[in-house]
């Protein structure tokens, strides 16, 4: 009977880290096909999905062309979120043991060395960047997966978060109906990032824009860029979601939405570097990551006492 055992354990020990495997192999395979949607509708090609997947798990790309006598080289820094969360999903959902996430962990870390060589039409994928970039992506992710099954309180957070970020990508598929292809493939790539943005304007958190005014390609958001926004629709967007924030995370909120708030400063940036010969430009945009985190904790301390008075007042009243 134990050695009956044993054989079904060690069983079940193989399936944990095949099922691990899996959620790898999903998880590339549903970044490159939303990535691959995304590139296709922006106007990008198809021919630029390795390299939208590259850069969403914080890897780095290069731009080089033939320019006649002076070839155009540059690099791209920007996390398309919307490729991001894909992935991460797919990657951690299944995720409920060890022996699952060191399989998941082996495969994803494979694919992170495989992508660099693969073809990005005009752009190329810088190996050490992406490899690292990949590594600490990864780790994020699994981190935070790992924290769920510790804290029952980050479960509910996450989903706060997941669910507004994923509010945003059908808000912005919506506003496509009107602003056409381009627009959608925006979204679908970038959507958490223009959400990144717009709650942390809400907060009124600083955010530049610096590089010459130059009639350059841009991404389209179909009138939707919160950068130009006004800021009252955007406080109100930032209040629900730091009130909702509070109520799951009770007297963790002021900590927890400074460290969101900081994440969503750094990451929902951008910036792209070109240079032809002697000449260069840099373009970007880019928001204040202490302020952020400053007025953060403010802010969660307010909906953290906002929300344990109405919980007193309830009580006294029931």
């Amino acid at each position: 009977m134990r050695g009956v055992a044993d054989v079904r354990s060690a069983t079940g020990e193989r399936r944990d880290v095949v099922v691990g495997g899996a959620a790898g192999l999903v998880a590339w395979a549903g970044m490159a096909g939303w990535a691959s949607l995304g590139t296709a509708l922006a106007g990008f090609g198809a021919a630029a999905t390795p390299a939208a997947m590259a850069l969403a798990v914080g890897g780095a790309a290069g731009i080089s062309q033939d320019a006649g006598r002076a070839a155009l080289t540059g690099s791209i820094s920007v996390l398309p979120l919307g490729v991001s969360l894909v992935g991460a999903v797919l990657l951690a959902i299944v995720l409920t043991s060890w022996r699952r996430v060191a399989g998941a962990a082996a495969v994803f870390g494979a694919g992170l060395v495989v992508l660099p060589f693969l073809p990005a039409g005009q752009l190329s994928i810088r190996f050490w960047p992406t490899v690292l970039g990949g590594v600490l992506w990864l780790a994020v992710v699994l981190g935070v997966r790992v924290a769920m099954w510790w804290l029952p309180r980050v479960r509910p957070v996450v989903v706060v978060l997941l669910g507004a970020a994923g509010l945003a990508t059908v808000v912005g598929a919506l506003a496509a109906v009107a602003g056409g292809a381009r627009v959608l493939g925006t979204m679908v790539l970038a959507a958490p990032n223009l959400l990144c943005v717009a709650l942390t304007r809400g907060l009124r958190v600083p955010w530049t824009v610096h590089g010459p005014d130059l009639p350059m390609a841009t991404v389209d958001t179909g009138g939707l860029g919160p950068l130009a926004a006004p800021t009252w629709p955007l406080t109100v967007i930032a209040a629900i979601v730091v009130v909702l924030v509070a109520l799951f995370a009770g007297w963790h909120t002021p900590w927890v939405v400074a460290l969101c708030w900081a994440a969503m400063a750094w990451l929902g940036g951008a910036s792209v570097e070109l240079r032809a010969a002697i000449f260069g430009i840099e373009l970007g945009v880019g928001g204040n990551v202490l302020v952020a985190a400053g007025i953060g904790l403010l802010a969660g301390l307010a909906a953290c006492l906002f929300v344990q008075a109405v919980r007193y007042w309830h009580r006294q009243h029931t």
